[in-house]
């Protein structure tokens, strides 16, 4: 394995195969500027390239997951005047190959949320696969509040956890969602004790990666398209996958080994 990319604002780890990668500007409540943008991308580039690592946590630095954009940003984008929009297109375009290479990524990934995710934090962490939240910790999707609306993937996330109505609800009112209310309402997976939130992320992890890794990327690339397919094409997609899966190294060593079994069984019976 290469050596991990050292960063300013993201820190990565590892736990066996396990990468921790986690948001790291905590004076600022983890708050999502230029710099974060770019570090994260080489982060998610790394782990997303790295065939050993066979999981993903994403976390917060400190008491915050991420509070959101960074609001010096916001005024900076102000002062660009007439050129904000084209400036801001080209920024958000950059950014939404990265969160599009986390979610389209062929291993799984947990958002470990360790506190208050807000406006684009909220956005990244529903870009994971499987969201646990801390107890205690809050989460909003509260753009409105900044006469803005998400733009980090909440449009999409957001309606497919909680149904389109309730979606509407929390993106025009913008408001504060406690643990309890996000895990009843299926916007997170899981509620875990704070100190127990790494340790329970990265051994969720670990239970997928005894299995093989191209069976999952395949399964992963079908059901993140499954609510916007028909069956047919489903179906196709998957017969492709298949066909694929059946001239794996995996699949093959698997077949030989339980028809290995079988033999052993048989011949202890015969005895």
């Amino acid at each position: 394995m290469s050596t991990l990319p050292s960063l300013e604002t993201i820190g990565l780890e590892l736990v066996d195969d396990i990468a921790i990668l986690t948001l790291n500007r905590p004076r600022v409540r983890n708050a999502i500027d230029d710099q974060m943008r770019f570090d994260l991308k080489a982060a998610v580039d790394y782990v997303a390239d790295e065939r050993a690592i066979r999981g993903v946590v994403v976390t917060g630095a400190g008491a915050v997951f991420c509070s959101g954009g960074d609001i010096r940003g916001m005024q900076d984008r102000v002062d660009q005047g007439a050129r904000a929009g084209e400036l801001g297109w080209w920024r958000q375009k950059e950014f939404h190959e990265t969160l599009g290479k986390i979610f389209h990524m062929g291993k799984p990934t947990v958002a470990a949320v360790n506190g208050p995710a807000f406006g684009l934090g909220l956005d990244v962490a529903l870009t994971c696969d499987f969201v646990f939240l801390a107890q205690g910790a809050e989460v909003a999707a509260n753009f409105v509040r900044r006469g803005l609306v998400s733009d980090g993937g909440g449009f999409f996330h957001i309606p497919r956890r909680v149904g389109v109505a309730r979606a509407k609800e929390l993106l025009f009112s913008g408001r504060t969602v406690q643990h309890d209310e996000a895990l009843a309402i299926g916007l997170v997976d899981r509620v875990v004790a704070p100190d127990a939130l790494i340790s329970e992320a990265v051994a969720y992890l670990k239970g997928f990666a005894t299995h093989p890794q191209t069976a999952q990327a395949m399964a992963k690339s079908i059901l993140n398209r499954s609510l916007e397919l028909g069956f047919d094409e489903i179906n196709t997609l998957a017969s492709q996958a298949q066909a694929y899966c059946y001239s794996s190294h995996d699949h093959q060593e698997s077949v030989r080994e339980f028809l290995a079994e079988r033999e052993k069984a048989r011949a202890a019976k015969g005895k």
